[in-house]
């Protein structure tokens, strides 16, 4: 079992690239896939940058007995909420597509405030 690895990032655009990059190096090195990771920290990552006034947020990949799971951690209390999204939209759909590629996914709040939003990633194909 691997140990968690980390990266705290600033919120910013280029913070999504920089987070998806640095999960498919460690699930690489790891032996894992990165394809579902990638998508998942890009829109995590991005809900972060969008919904919170979080000054960083926090990646954290962790090897847990049901698999590999991916958490986000931002400062803000507010849980995301998936939304109903217009046919031609290009937002909306984040937490939907969760639903899909993910076995599971939630939330946590932290005690001393904040969230994490974490997945469970598909068993690896490679």
């Amino acid at each position: 079992m691997e140990c968690p690895a980390e990266i705290v990032v600033p919120v910013r655009a280029e913070s999504v690239k920089v987070a998806r990059d640095w999960v498919e190096g460690v699930l690489e090195t790891w032996g894992q896939d990165a394809y579902v990771a990638k998508v998942v920290v890009s829109e995590l990552v991005t809900n972060v940058l969008r919904h919170t006034r979080s000054a960083t947020t926090t990646v954290r990949i962790v090897q847990a007995d049901k698999g590999t799971v991916v958490e986000v951690f931002d400062s803000s209390n507010v849980l995301p909420m998936a939304g109903q999204a217009a046919l031609l939209s290009e937002d909306g759909r984040g937490l939907a597509m969760l639903d899909v590629l993910v076995k599971e996914w939630g939330t946590q709040p932290l005690g001393g405030g904040g969230k994490a939003v974490w997945a469970l990633l598909p068993e690896s194909t490679s």
